[in-house]
């Protein structure tokens, strides 16, 4: 006798498909504020570049707030919170309230006459539009709050290990480490905890580098690129006060940031690069 061969396809674990790219919220605001965020970063960084040079540690600490309250903003206006989900149907009318609506008066009046609930006499029902814009402002500003401290608290060691790991002084320049990392967290890692929570299949994809491209991870690819290229100035002998670690390096994460923002929303949302075994690159729908 002969056994029926199993199929190969049986012993194959199923795949969980890729966590797809956020978009910006559809509100005109939002299609608006999301490219005007990058330019109030930079023009920001323009405006206090002179300050930058001469002290960076206290330009950097004092810019710290507004840069915080930039990407707090910039989050709640254009981003869904973790666990949302953008959707362009129409609300749906509660069952209760077309029975509030249907019946007619028993006194012979309009279907348009106000309908009182039983048991409480002379209560008007009250509509919900008057507190959906304050519950939509909490329910995006908690997790907004959440994301700043989570950077603060975890994301800003991280960079300030990573900065060291890169060739930045391990026994001086704390503070420009330090304060250089907490820039670079804010601009990378609040719109991510925004949208994204703690996620743990998500994070994966974050530190593979195989998250696709939208307005939060082109911002952080962004920043990351622009730090690193932006270190290049710093061992040049040209003698210029603004190669101070760590000056080149901030300007390229703002530059860098500005520039994902930009390709994420746009031409590159939803692309995924792709690492092959032979080293090359490509990006992928």
């Amino acid at each position: 006798m002969t056994s029926t061969p199993t199929s190969p396809s049986t012993n194959v674990p199923p795949v969980s498909p890729a966590s797809p790219a956020i978009p910006v919220l559809p509100t005109p605001l939002a299609q608006t504020y999301v490219f005007l965020n990058p330019c109030l970063l930079l023009g920001l960084l323009a405006l206090r570049f002179q300050s930058l040079t001469t002290d960076p540690v206290a330009e950097l600490l004092n810019d710290l707030p507004l840069l915080a309250l930039l990407q707090l903003i910039f989050v709640m206006i254009c981003l869904p919170p973790a666990g949302s989900v953008l959707s362009s149907k129409p609300e749906t009318v509660d069952v209760d309230d077309k029975k509030d609506k249907a019946p007619a008066s028993p006194s012979g009046g309009s279907a348009g006459s106000v309908v009182l609930k039983p048991g409480k006499v002379g209560y008007r029902r009250r509509s919900a539009k008057n507190d959906s814009s304050s519950g939509s402002f909490v329910a995006k500003l908690i997790p907004a709050l959440l994301s700043l401290i989570l950077t603060f608290l975890l994301a800003t060691p991280v960079f300030a290990a990573l900065l060291v790991l890169f060739g930045a002084p391990i026994t001086t320049h704390h503070l420009q480490t330090l304060l250089c990392a907490a820039h670079m967290a804010l601009l990378t890692s609040t719109g991510l905890i925004y949208v994204h929570g703690v996620d743990g299949s998500v994070w994966k994809e974050v530190w593979g580098a195989a998250r696709p491209l939208d307005v939060v991870w082109g911002g952080a690819l962004g920043t990351g690129l622009g730090a690193w290229l932006g270190a290049v100035p710093i061992p040049l002998d040209w003698d210029r006060p603004w190669q101070a670690y760590p000056i080149t390096i901030l300007v390229g994460a703002y530059i860098g940031y500005a520039l994902g923002v930009g390709l994420g929303r746009t031409v590159l949302f939803g692309k995924r690069i792709d690492f092959e075994e032979e080293g090359d690159t490509k990006k992928v729908d």
